[in-house]
């Protein structure tokens, strides 16, 4: 199932969701066609967009607006999504189309590193991610269920569903992906895959690592992700986002909140613009985001 087609069964259901682009219409399958009275492409005007959405939200509707990449969607239009729809508690769902470096062969400014930072450093927002179309589907559904401003990342070629240790009883749990004993590593999105190569390389090498992956990232499922480290002495993190503001960082002020005292090692983008125009793979590779860059520093970490 694609995107556009489970956006398409939930505005089945409800019909107070409607559809809005800004030029991202090919991510909505038939939906124009479908729904014309519940569909408009605002042309490349991103805080036009949020603006109507907002608008639209205070009478009843359930906007679901789409760019044709995260990095645009979260920041061109910040402050009216900041102002417009959080500050009033509009419930307007905000997907995150292409995110991290899967827009990268277009080149520096069509990478989106920092979407998640962005969306959690402002109150009320939901930020969620998926891993599998599976994960998607259900991401979508509670977005749509719940009130307020939602941001969820849409991440390219995910597989059709994970095989978990424990099925997760809804989408706010960690989940289980390999039970282990030398060391967690925590997990999202499309980099979900790549952590899971690399634990299974290293697996064959004598390191057994246990690894979790999160579709809510905030609210942080913060009570049972505890319950989880203080089984381990040393946790890593794996993400496609700079390693300040994203995953790394939420997993670090869980730990200092509850005077967790572990060793975190943060995988991810360090403090440096990209600057190539390559392929999602071949941006991974160059930065050391792949499975072998990956279990080199998870490798190093665990075992040093």
């Amino acid at each position: 199932m694609l995107y556009g087609d489970i956006l398409k069964s939930i505005m089945e259901r409800n019909p107070n969701v409607v559809a809005l682009t800004a030029e991202a219409r090919k991510a909505l399958g038939t939906i124009p066609e479908e729904y014309p009275n519940r569909f408009c492409d605002f042309g490349i005007a991103e805080q036009n967009l949020v603006g109507a959405a907002a608008g639209m939200a205070a009478m009843g509707k359930i906007p679901v607006i789409h760019v044709p990449l995260a990095a645009f969607v979260t920041m061109r239009p910040f402050e009216f999504i900041r102002t417009s729809v959080a500050m009033q508690g509009r419930s307007v769902k905000i997907p995150g189309l292409l995110p991290g470096f899967a827009a990268g062969f277009q080149g520096p400014t069509h990478v989106a590193l920092e979407d998640i930072s962005l969306m959690r450093g402002i109150p009320g927002v939901t930020v969620m991610s998926a891993s599998s179309m599976e994960e998607l589907e259900a991401v979508m559904e509670h977005a749509a269920a719940i009130p307020g401003c939602v941001y969820f990342q849409v991440p390219p070629e995910l597989p059709e569903r994970l095989e978990y240790c424990v099925k997760p009883s809804d989408i706010a749990q960690p989940r289980w992906l390999r039970k282990g004993k030398d060391g967690l590593v925590i997990t999202m999105g499309f980099m979900t895959r790549i952590a899971i190569e690399a634990v299974e390389m290293l697996a064959g090498k004598g390191l057994d690592l246990a690894l979790v992956n999160l579709c809510m990232l905030d609210p942080i499922p913060q009570e049972k992700l505890l319950h989880i480290m203080k089984g381990f002495a040393k946790i890593a993190t794996v993400e496609e986002h700079f390693v300040t503001g994203g995953l790394g960082s939420i997993i670090a002020e869980i730990m200092a909140d509850n005077g967790l005292g572990k060793q975190l090692k943060r995988i991810g983008v360090e403090d440096c613009f990209p600057d190539r125009y390559v392929t999602h793979l071949e941006n991974l590779a160059y930065i050391g985001l792949d499975s072998n860059g990956v279990a080199t520093k998870l490798k190093n970490f665990f075992k040093g």
